[in-house]
């Protein structure tokens, strides 16, 4: 139904709040509600709970530029719901609908249910995520009608779906309402899937970490404007001398980005990074090292000042749906592949902390090789950690290998490296490569033990359970031999879950925010005086795992992402910061 005035709006706010849950959707004029974009209407479906029908659905408009418009200033009328922590919000992709909805002054307490992440935990291994597609897929073939019929509306006036504010309301309301409908569909076919599975509780507890990540989302990074502009000039200057320099090499003007000048050139046809790293021409290393400053340039320096807010905060994407193992996926931009400090690009001196406050990184020490030893039981691997050795160290010893070589064949292990792949990753040949992984695994035998179990649940169940019960799923025999290494980094994935939504209650009220999540470290924002008081706090949550070896949590505190020095602790467990 379409909403086209203040009594019919009325009616249906009493039934809003009356109802314990209903199903929200937003329609914007783009998708960025940290740079200026604005809901422009509301779908919601009121859920028959009793099953007998879907609901009943509306659509409210708010900012159309033609047609009949409800006043925004009657949008607050729906902060009551929003604010009661008893009442459900159902939607799909439901961070997104929250910012806009945040944005607009109405903060969200309300128990989320995101079908999207119920349908990532019954099968994380689907094409896309999309919500027309999975309801084509479950639901029913014309599931994407609206959808279809609204495109070609907007292809016919030369408009994108970001110019629905251009359409009439009537025009957009039918699209908005099938996605209400369609998201409370699939709501109630995963929750079946997903009580079959035992997932259910599950769905319940990644929901509340979805609230947890949408708020970091809404945090973000401070990014420090003027060193942007510093290093994109010096950045630029490098590429500059580079380019004068491959040009009188070459003898003519070309450019780097062709890829048919450069197989000319060089006289190969692959000229990506790793063909260019074996390449013999004089012009290989130059173009690395060019490619190198430029994407530093692009998408950095001058990418991370087109991605900032007016506060100067980036907002990137934390996908909880991003990954197969359960870890959060990064994009727009990708924080988590931002190069170490050390690297020349010095990339992680843009992210500062804000006045007052200090960043604090803590990240688990080796979780990957503490949960394979927590899972294979092995009496090596039990007793380093026990003892809190240098589990690299311990295990060059006892093979009589370098330390860097041990380290790479425990790293190499979880991923299921073989021979040849550890003969590439170690510059060794295949046959010494195979000698070193026998004697690795005579050393610690429950590690192909584990291994050969592994591949045989997954091959006769097609599904493997990490520590909490959420499951890898496997679509054919092809993929089992993955099972192990899927156990360890779905098992530290988990872990990462369980501590964030930990953390999330801890602090909620709090002047402490969780920014990010790099793999398996949480980079926070610590006000100075406080430091010291949360320290052992969190770290005691992110170590608080009943497995069979502890669990570290290293610190680091500073004020860039940078500079972050390591925390020491008295005999007392208090932190020893700084020159203390």
């Amino acid at each position: 139904m379409l909403i086209q005035n203040i009594k019919e709006y009325n009616d249906l706010l009493v039934k809003v709040h009356q109802s314990p849950a209903i199903v929200y959707d937003l329609e914007t004029n783009g998708l960025d509600s940290f740079h200026g974009n604005r809901l422009i209407g509301v779908a919601i479906l009121i859920p028959d709970m009793t099953g007998e029908t879907d609901g009943e659905s509306f659509y409210v408009p708010f900012r159309h530029k033609v047609g009949t418009n409800i006043p925004i200033r009657e949008l607050y009328k729906l902060a009551p719901f929003f604010a009661d922590p008893d009442k459900t919000l159902i939607g799909f992709n439901l961070k997104f609908d929250v910012h806009f909805t945040e944005i607009e002054g109405m903060t969200v307490f309300n128990r989320f249910v995101d079908v999207m992440l119920g349908a990532h935990l019954n099968n994380e291994n689907e094409l896309t995520f999309q919500l027309k597609r999975l309801g084509d897929k479950y639901m029913s073939d014309d599931a994407s009608q609206e959808q279809s019929e609204l495109k070609a509306l907007l292809k016919e006036k030369k408009l994108g779906m970001g110019d629905m504010n251009q359409l009439l309301p009537e025009q957009v309301g039918p699209y908005a309402e099938q996605d209400v409908i369609l998201t409370w569909k699939l709501a109630k076919f995963f929750q079946h899937r997903l009580v079959i599975q035992k997932l259910a509780d599950l769905w319940a507890e990644v929901n509340e970490y979805c609230k947890i990540i949408s708020a970091m989302e809404r945090r973000g990074v401070l990014i420090n404007p003027e060193l942007c502009q510093v290093n994109s000039n010096i950045a630029q200057v490098r590429c500059d001398d580079l380019m004068a320099v491959m040009v009188a090499l070459v003898g003519h003007e070309f450019n780097p980005r062709s890829v048919p000048q450069l197989r000319k050139i060089l006289g190969q046809h692959k000229t990506d990074k790793e063909s260019l790293k074996t390449c013999k021409h004089a012009l290989a290393p130059l173009l690395l090292e060019y490619r190198g400053w430029n994407r530093a340039i692009t998408t950095y320096y001058n990418g991370f000042q087109a991605s900032m807010d007016e506060n100067c905060r980036i907002h990137p994407n934390l996908n909880v749906h991003g990954t197969i193992s359960g870890r959060l996926s990064c994009t727009k931009p990708n924080l988590q592949a931002l190069p170490k400090k050390k690297d020349t690009y010095k990339v992680r001196e843009l992210v500062i902390a804000p006045p007052g406050f200090k960043l604090l990184s803590f990240d688990w020490s080796q979780a990957e090789l503490r949960i394979l030893a927590h899972y294979t039981q092995d009496p090596f691997l039990i007793k380093v950690f026990k003892d809190e050795k240098d589990i690299h160290q311990e295990t060059a010893d006892q093979l009589n290998l370098l330390r860097d070589l041990a380290k790479r064949i425990n790293f190499g292990i979880v991923y299921g490296i073989g021979a040849v792949g550890l003969s590439e990753m170690a510059n060794v040949s295949i046959a010494d490569a195979k000698v070193y992984l026998e004697h690795y695994h005579k050393l610690i035998p429950g590690i192909r033990i584990l291994m050969n179990f592994c591949e045989k649940m997954a091959s006769r169940d097609r599904k493997m359970p990490m520590w909490t019960g959420r499951l890898r799923h496997y679509r054919s025999v092809d993929e089992v031999h993955k099972a192990m290494s899927n156990l360890i980094q779905g098992g530290v994935a988990e872990m990462m879950r369980v501590a964030t939504t930990k953390l999330g209650a801890l602090l909620e009220g709090t002047l402490v925010h969780m920014t990010l999540q790099v793999h398996d470290e949480i980079l926070f924002e610590i006000p100075d005086a406080e430091v010291k008081y949360w320290i052992p706090k969190i770290k005691a949550i992110m170590e608080d795992f009943r497995f069979h070896v502890p669990i570290v949590v290293d610190c680091k505190v500073g004020t860039t992402w940078s500079n972050l020095q390591g925390v020491k602790f008295d005999l007392a467990g208090t932190p020893i910061i700084g020159e203390e």
